[in-house]
């Protein structure tokens, strides 16, 4: 399949326009948003007059976290401050979201006192729907590409202002994650949040899912930095956060008992 698409829906001026990317990524917070409004959970938390302002919270966070680790993780990419703040032209790494917003919103939760595990349990079941709905702006922009391949789900990019390598069959890892994250979704809301009621379950099971997500994608990725010579920079990132949470659920239950 050919994918013609650009990575810049509109241009403005110079450098600057509005990208595909970013359309999606601001489209799957608009709903992810709607749809926890409506989750039971959201009006027991009492979220009315405060949500907006953590979701405000949670996105410069999660910028901030996510072009860090960004940069930390290919810094060839940005050789100048300057290109560390041109957010526009995309480049994030969501784990690197998921953890600033782990490390920053505690933070403001407790200034506003607002409970900061049942708010995450809320957040993680849509989590996965922004993410996925995200993950098309990664397909449409060509960032994040497979490596080569011959197999019947390979696609073709013929747009050269794509950051996919172009006229060559690849993997369409973008939509592995989009199809993986819209799954773990589906669970997360139809099985999930009715089966774990204790605060921190849902939480615990959206951070093993999300850094999963990414530990299995990124075999099939093109631009993995290789920390060893089976895995990834990115792979040992989620690793790290799947030994975590289950280490802290795992002594929870024993001072527990």
């Amino acid at each position: 399949m050919k994918i013609p698409f650009a990575p810049e829906l509109i241009h403005i001026y110079n450098s600057f326009g509005i990208q595909t990317y970013g359309l999606f990524i601001v489209l799957g917070i608009i709903v992810s948003i709607v749809a926890a409004r409506y989750n039971k959970r959201f009006k027991q938390l009492h979220l009315e007059n405060k949500y907006l302002d953590i979701v405000m919270v949670s996105i410069l966070a999660g910028c901030i976290g996510g072009r860090l680790l960004e940069v930390i993780s290919e810094p060839t990419l940005y050789p100048h401050w300057y290109d560390w703040l041109a957010l526009w032209q995309g480049g994030f790494s969501i784990l690197g979201s998921i953890l600033g917003i782990i490390i920053t919103l505690p933070f403001y939760l407790k200034h506003i006192n607002i409970p900061i595990i049942p708010l995450f349990d809320l957040v993680s079941i849509y989590a996965p729907l922004c993410q996925s709905i995200a993950r098309l702006g990664c397909f449409t922009a060509g960032c994040c590409y497979g490596i080569t391949t011959q197999s019947i789900f390979a696609v073709i990019y013929t747009n050269p202002q794509t950051l996919a390598a172009c006229n060559i069959p690849i993997h369409p890892t973008q939509l592995y994650s989009v199809i993986i994250l819209f799954g773990v979704f589906l669970f997360m809301y139809f099985i999930a949040q009715h089966r774990y009621k204790k605060n921190g379950q849902l939480f615990s099971l959206y951070l093993i899912f999300a850094a999963s997500e990414r530990f299995i994608v990124d075999f099939w990725r093109a631009e993995r930095i290789m920390m060893t010579h089976f895995l990834s920079f990115h792979q040992l990132i989620a690793l790290c956060i799947i030994f975590i949470v289950i280490v802290s659920n795992s002594i929870y239950k024993i001072q527990k008992k």
